[in-house]
């Protein structure tokens, strides 16, 4: 299961780099990447779960830079639909996270994790859209894309008032610990801002089409 969701971590990467017309983008990503690897093998914030909030607050600022900085650039959108496409086997290692007692049951698709239907629906998306490129821009399309944001930052919330830190006001019995450890801690810091910004890209895209 490691070495699965390693691969599909290092496969989003990718796809979000074959989507920016910058390929040198994928690097800083890969360097954070290896560095927060290293840090949760030696079980740091397992140990000391108060210090991965530094991690989360910098996450946030890397994912605002990286938006502010790619926002004016065309990204493939048919790239970004692969990336969303990989959250349906994410979704069942999650599931497995879960039976493992690694993280609570709301975050995963018995839950309110929605990743299932989003993966799924955008295999549809890629497919009718390969025949008919205007449903990329069509208001079904940006309304598809709103729910992804809103269902994500919703499983963000629940994972981190479900972790072991400051914040924690649920999940007691069975908290989310799997972020705090290797390679899971990947899925917070690297996999949900790529998801975030492969579903506000193609958001953005479309409404400016739609102003021309």
């Amino acid at each position: 299961m490691h070495v699965l969701f390693s691969v599909f971590t290092l496969a989003c990467i990718v796809l979000f780099g074959l989507a920016s017309p910058n390929k040198m983008i994928i690097i800083p990503m890969m360097i954070w990447s290896f560095a927060l690897s290293a840090v949760s093998s030696f079980n740091i914030f397992l140990s000391f779960p108060p210090s991965f909030v530094l991690i989360l607050v910098s996450v946030l600022l890397l994912s605002i830079s990286y938006y502010r900085l790619s926002k004016n650039v065309g990204l493939n959108v048919y790239y970004l639909l692969g990336i969303h496409i990989i959250r349906i086997p994410i979704e069942f290692i999650i599931f497995q996270l879960f039976k493992h007692k690694m993280l609570p049951i709301e975050m995963t698709f018995l839950g309110w994790n929605y990743d299932l239907f989003f993966g799924v629906t955008a295999i549809l998306f890629l497919v009718f859209s390969s025949l008919n490129p205007r449903i990329l821009t069509s208001a079904l399309f940006k309304v598809w894309n709103i729910l992804g944001i809103c269902s994500l930052l919703q499983v963000v919330v629940i994972g981190i008032l479900s972790s072991p830190l400051p914040l924690q006001t649920m999940a007691f019995d069975q908290p989310n610990i799997a972020v705090l450890q290797f390679p899971y801690v990947l899925l917070p810091t690297i996999i949900v801002p790529i998801v975030i910004l492969s579903h506000f890209h193609p958001l953005r895209k479309a409404i400016k089409v739609e102003k021309w």
